[in-house]
């Protein structure tokens, strides 16, 4: 079958998109990624086709976004629409009405709550009380034209119905056969990391921050490491702290690099705040990267993540809102370093047994299989 991924916020080598699904898919698929990015043009990677469309400068433009997006679904011949967020999913409805296609909708966020947040709606207003139920309804009744309906966790699916309706669960577990040699032997190493894809407020670099500034007044040569693109102003942030860590910005990676670089780290920090409820209720690969790499992690004490990392022994949760809890947790993995040690050693165990990509392949591939059932195993 031909695949074509419609997104409209993800960039074109988003690590679920692209690295996993799309590297996935093409094992028994051709696959075309429609995405936005600040560049537009047409290349080929891994044997996925990317169609990238230019991003308007502003958020407020985004409607022109989801034209460009569906203008270039139109160019492509597929048999099946592949969409990433509730506005991709109308589109590929659209797509299949006048083009008959299949349609998969791919749940990655809990987007009644997501969207008020990106619009800066603040989370506790009427306005937010009023969105959220309306823009949850109409996702829902949305993805009921789908053919098929997959989510990345129990939380982000439990609003699309119970038992043989819920969507099928594929998890944003990391890739564990290209998985990196062990982190470095801690040592003297006391380089803190933090990864995120656009690092924002809600990532807790506010409080990472202030909890660095408490353990470097223990440890002067701590260091904090921040992996991807920071949205804030880090310096004005930092300008606060006495004594003020050394932080190291490196940008947004490609994904061996990114492991090199978490590789030379001591802790994996994963603070998200609970400034909104996808925050709340995320399942960040992140932390599945930070056990792959071998690292310890400190990470707030949420539903989803709590579930891992108690179930592995793999880190210390905290309340993410308190720098000193966070700087308390960072100080005892210091102090104990085989204790440290051993936590990232069952984080990489887990993952390279349970937590791993493997099993999710199965379950899109086969999901996939079903939909070319129903076509009669033909396409275009």
């Amino acid at each position: 079958m031909r695949i074509c991924m419609l997104t409209t916020t993800h960039l074109p080598y988003d690590g679920r998109i692209f690295e996993k699904e799309a590297k996935s898919l093409t094992k028994e698929h051709d696959i075309i990624i429609i995405a936005p990015s600040e560049y537009g043009g047409i290349e080929e990677n891994s044997g996925v086709k990317i169609v990238a469309v230019r991003k308007p400068a502003s958020n407020l433009l985004h409607p022109l976004t989801l034209w460009r997006v569906l203008r270039a679904g139109l160019g492509e011949e597929c048999d099946v629409i592949h969409c990433h967020e509730p506005d991709a999913l109308l589109a590929a409805l659209l797509l299949k009405a006048v083009k008959g296609r299949k349609v998969v909708y791919d749940i990655h966020e809990h987007w009644p709550s997501e969207i008020p947040f990106d619009l800066g709606v603040p989370n506790v207003s009427v306005l937010t009380r009023v969105l959220e139920p309306l823009l949850s309804r109409g996702e829902v009744l949305l993805s009921r034209f789908a053919d098929a309906r997959i989510a990345v966790s129990e939380s982000v699916a439990e609003r699309f119905g119970k038992n043989g309706t819920r969507p099928v669960i594929i998890s944003n577990y990391s890739v564990a056969e290209s998985a990196p040699p062990p982190a470095l032997p801690a040592g003297g190493n006391r380089n803190v990391v933090y990864m995120a894809g656009n690092m924002q407020m809600f990532h807790g670099i506010r409080e990472c921050i202030q909890a660095m500034s408490k353990v470097a007044a223990i440890y002067p040569d701590i260091s904090l490491t921040l992996v991807g693109n920071v949205r804030e102003d880090i310096g004005a942030i930092a300008a606060g702290a006495d004594p003020r860590p050394e932080i190291t910005l490196t940008g947004y990676l490609p994904y061996r690099e990114m492991y090199d670089t978490l590789r030379m780290g001591s802790i994996g920090l994963l603070v998200f705040q609970p400034d909104y409820y996808n925050a709340y209720i995320g399942l960040p690969n992140k932390l599945f990267d930070y056990m792959l790499c071998g690292l310890p992690v400190v990470a707030s004490d949420f539903p989803e993540i709590r579930k891992v990392v108690a179930e592995t022994e793999c880190g210390v949760l905290v309340d993410p809102t308190d720098p000193d809890a966070i700087a308390e947790a960072i100080t005892y993995l210091l102090e104990h370093p085989d204790a440290a040690r051993r936590m990232g050693e069952n984080g990489r165990k887990a993952v390279l047994e349970r937590y791993n990509w493997g099993e999710m392949e199965k379950r899109l591939l086969g999901v996939y299989r079903a939909i070319e059932g129903q076509l009669g195993g033909g396409g275009v």
